[in-house]
């Protein structure tokens, strides 16, 4: 008997829609997995360190060009109710990306040899081509992040893997093929992603009209959605500064090898988060929205983190313990150094995602404003965390400054939050259950260091990993299996169809 047997159709949609978005990106990053054997043998380290230093600036341009406008759209989307007025809407939200789009990537067009210069250094690399593929694939993706959006809102959860898997088989070909085929190097990528995007915006936009018709703005809602999403903003560009200065700053303490052996490590880590994290928040943040006010809200939100901190805590946990071997089959031995990195992102990556549970007061009350000063906080940390641990340790220093400054980040998210609206989180069991997982992996690290026989490693590996399953999974599955786990009362969304 399921968990979920007996509640409203609201509880089904969360774990129906979280799994088939989950199912895309779980391909998704299966793919980008089996590709690093070609990538990191067709891409030197100073190749990947420069695709780094392309994604830190980009993203950065990206949050000031849609961050704040999406997730304001989605939020005053559910406080419409006629659909003429949801039209007019979106479309005003579309016009409000393109106008943002020129005002702010013209210029970035125009002084983006100046840009490269500041941000790969003098390093004989045609930056200011490879600025002008970047910009241009910045400014299909930023529309695409809206008609993204709007799939979700109407829970087109099926509709949207289809795309986003076309997407990705497309993008997969080209990527190969310029880089194969035509030795382009880092232009491979930038060249694939780019004609990837085109099309698919083609076939979004497609599917955006058929449903909001003609255009139809409405420059009434500008001042509400600026005043909405500023804030966020804000907090996005800090939040991409936390996760990203790093590679910078390693480039400029150490090299753009060491930016390109971390930057794998870093993927790993941030991917298998993503590949849980993403595809929960992209549904959970719409129906939060529709939940707020409902009874035994709290019991929801409590019984969501513990079974979403168990799953990503034991899959970190295993990549930790496969790191070496797993990367060994994976990357060329250039990057065989990111192994070492791997469990120290995976552990600053689990504190990562609990500000995604922490978040919700300011996100349902409207005070946006409150999520700057926690990614304020990330920021400071981050900086001098690197600068103090990258001089003494190299890159396992960017690695041990990942872990402080989420810590930081989140908790102290979750102290400002609670100004707001007090929401109660297993936190105790939760970090005893860490504490005694780092203190596995360093006992399993000292006996590998020790027998140093590799079937021995991986099967203490194995049966560390089994225990941990048990003790964390095993009471949860027995209630499932019961019927009688953490119930979640909800009452029918009624969400638009």
């Amino acid at each position: 008997m399921s968990i979920l047997s007996g509640v409203d159709r609201s509880s089904r949609d969360l774990l129906k829609h979280s799994g088939v978005y989950g199912l895309g990106h779980i391909l998704a990053r299966l793919a980008s997995v089996l590709l690093l054997p070609v990538y990191t043998r067709y891409l030197t380290p100073a190749d990947y360190g420069v695709l780094a230093i392309l994604d830190l600036a980009v993203a950065l341009l990206a949050i000031v060009l849609a961050s704040g406008t999406v997730r304001a759209v989605v939020r005053h989307h559910f406080e419409t109710d006629s659909e003429p007025e949801r039209d007019g809407l979106w479309w005003t939200g579309l016009g409000l990306l393109i106008a943002t789009g020129l005002v702010v990537l013209l210029p970035a067009v125009i002084w983006r040899e100046s840009l490269a210069r500041w941000t790969l250094g003098e390093a004989g690399i045609p930056g200011a081509f490879f600025y002008l593929l970047a910009l241009a694939n910045l400014a299909l993706t930023t529309l695409e992040q809206l008609f993204q959006a709007h799939l979700r809102v109407y829970k087109q959860s099926t509709l949207f893997v289809v795309l986003s898997l076309g997407r990705l088989l497309l993008n997969i070909a080209l990527n190969l093929w310029l880089l194969i085929a035509h030795d382009l190097g880092v232009a491979a990528i930038l060249w694939g992603n780019l004609v990837t995007a085109a099309v698919s915006v083609a076939a979004l936009l497609v599917v955006f009209v058929r449903r909001r018709g003609g255009v139809r703005l409405r420059p009434d809602l500008v001042g509400d959605l600026f005043s909405y999403g500023t804030p966020l903003v804000v907090a996005a560009l800090l939040a991409t500064a936390m996760h990203q200065l790093d590679r910078y700053l390693l480039r400029v303490l150490l090299d753009l090898e060491g930016v390109g052996v971390y930057s794998v490590a870093y993927a790993i880590g941030q991917g298998i988060n993503a590949l849980i994290l993403n595809p929960f928040s992209q549904i959970w943040y719409v129906v939060v929205y529709e939940l707020d006010g409902k009874p035994d809200f709290q019991r929801v939100i409590s019984s969501v983190f513990r079974y979403f901190f168990t799953l990503l805590a034991l899959v970190m946990l295993g990549v930790s313990l496969f790191a070496w071997p797993i990367l060994r089959v994976l990357v060329a031995p250039e990057f065989f150094g990111a192994a070492e990195l791997v469990p120290l992102l995976c552990l600053a990556y689990l504190l990562f995602s609990l500000h995604a549970h922490f978040n919700l007061p300011p996100l349902l009350a409207k005070r946006t404003g409150s999520m700057i000063p926690p990614h304020l906080i990330g920021v400071a940390v981050n900086v001098a965390a690197n600068l103090f641990l990258i001089p003494r340790l190299g890159t396992i220093g960017a690695a041990l400054a990942s872990v402080v400054t989420y810590a930081a980040y989140s908790f102290s998210g979750l102290v400002i939050y609670r100004s707001i609206r007090r929401y109660d989180y297993p936190l105790l069991g939760g970090a005893l259950a860490l504490a005694g997982m780092v203190g596995s992996y360093l006992g399993w690290q000292t006996l590998a260091s020790w027998t140093g026989r590799p079937l021995t490693t991986a099967a203490l590996a194995t049966v560390v990993w089994m225990v941990w399953a048990l003790v964390l999974a095993g009471p949860l599955v027995a209630a499932w299996r019961r019927g009688s786990g953490p119930p979640i009362p909800l009452t029918d969304l009624g969400a638009a169809r």
